[in-house]
């Protein structure tokens, strides 16, 4: 009975051992905002990156699943007048993942699509605004004599979203390795007419395993 018992035990920790994985997460705190009488977007962190480290066993079949999730505020405005009888605005977020040494110098992108820079949109708005109207009511839409007011027509919007999305890289080898999440952001429009932000945002990294018997990693 007692052979029994140590037996099972062993079977249990070699599956505990199997099952089990480092993980390591780097949290951003620094919320966007939108001023709900202007519609204008502040806050969110200031810088552009979140960066953690995991050390992982020398082992050709350890991956790792990077999981960048991120709060995002887009602001994008349109005005059409006399002059303009259309204006485009453009605000968006792209997201990319790399995968550096422990001093961070040497880096491979983690890119789940075709962009070689590995970047993947988390968010993105195209705005457009076309009116024929001030073209026919000129310059001024006051009726007084006294007072002169230009026609226009404006559109201003605001969002906040949640967005995550996976990363995965297999055959990272042993050793302590860098993860970096980075965005940027990309406007179109006059200026002060489109706007983005970033913030909370959490990068998680968790490394597993991939055995012959099971499916591995496949990108098509």
């Amino acid at each position: 009975m007692k052979k029994i018992v140590i037996v099972l035990c062993l079977l249990c920790a070699v599956a505990f051992a199997q099952s089990s994985g480092n993980f390591a997460a780097k949290v951003g705190t620094a919320a966007c905002e939108i001023n709900n009488v202007t519609g204008s977007i502040t806050g969110g962190m200031t810088n552009t990156l979140l960066e953690t480290s995991i050390k992982t066993p020398n082992s050709s079949s350890t991956a790792l699943v990077i999981r960048p999730s991120l709060f995002t505020g887009l602001y994008t405005k349109t005005r059409v007048d006399n002059l303009n009888e259309s204006t485009t605005s453009v605000a968006g977020i792209k997201v990319r993942v790399q995968l550096c040494d422990e001093a961070g110098l040497i880096c491979k992108v983690v890119a789940p699509g075709v962009d070689p820079g590995g970047w993947v949109y988390y968010d993105k708005r195209f705005q457009q605004l076309s009116s024929n109207v001030p073209s026919f009511l000129g310059a001024d839409c006051n009726p007084d004599p006294n007072i002169v007011e230009p026609c226009y027509i404006q559109l201003i919007l605001s969002t906040l979203a949640a967005h995550s999305a996976d990363f995965v890289i297999g055959d990272v080898g042993g050793g302590t390795h860098k993860v970096r999440v980075e965005w940027a952001f990309e406007t179109v429009g006059a200026p002060g007419d489109a706007g983005a932000c970033v913030g909370p945002g959490v990068l998680t990294v968790q490394q597993v395993k991939t055995f012959s018997t099971g499916g591995g990693i496949v990108i098509e």
